[in-house]
């Protein structure tokens, strides 16, 4: 997608998880499509669908070194997106995300209005001093227009999204 209409944009953020957050709690959550979208601060509703026909043949990116444990599931979401400053005006977005399993944590790909497509991957690291972190890892391809508002977007509410995965991940870990 690299036209003088279109661009992408990427980011990263990263969570330390707690010690008594074990890899497999951790990855239990983040490979849970429910917990994952009811950790969104933005999401209003979902529900699952079946694949749309305009995604005719759904794949990780290959070069990204992901590896898939799992087919594709697809859900309807609805999202309260701030159009102006202090919710002066707020409008529902519905848009189609994609879960894709993978061996060390999810693949979501969001596709929404305006040809804006999010392909964000869900990992859980081991740290260089033995602890685990969340990481999440952004490319958005949008207009030129959009990129940045969606940018920010997800830069301004990632810690609102770790710190309630991190709670869940907390639950029935010791």
């Amino acid at each position: 997608m690299s036209s003088w209409l279109n661009t992408t944009a990427t980011l990263q953020n990263v969570t330390a998880l707690p010690s008594g957050i074990t890899r497999a709690k951790a990855l239990e959550t983040v490979q849970n499509h429910d917990l994952h979208m009811q950790c969104d601060p933005h999401m209003v509703k979902y529900e699952p669908i079946a694949r749309p026909p305009k995604i005719e043949s759904p794949t990780v990116p290959a070069d990204r070194g992901l590896i898939p444990v799992g087919e594709p599931l697809y859900y309807k979401v609805t999202d309260k997106v701030h159009t102006l400053p202090a919710g002066l005006w707020d409008s529902n977005v519905e848009s189609t995300n994609e879960f894709v399993k993978l061996e060390r944590g999810m693949f979501v790909r969001l596709y929404s209005p305006l040809n804006v497509v999010m392909e964000t991957v869900w990992t859980v690291r081991e740290t260089e001093s033995g602890g685990l972190e969340l990481v999440e890892d952004v490319l958005i391809k949008a207009s030129r227009l959009l990129v940045g508002t969606v940018k920010n977007m997800c830069s301004t509410n990632w810690t609102t999204f770790h710190g309630k995965m991190v709670e869940l991940m907390k639950q029935g870990s010791s």
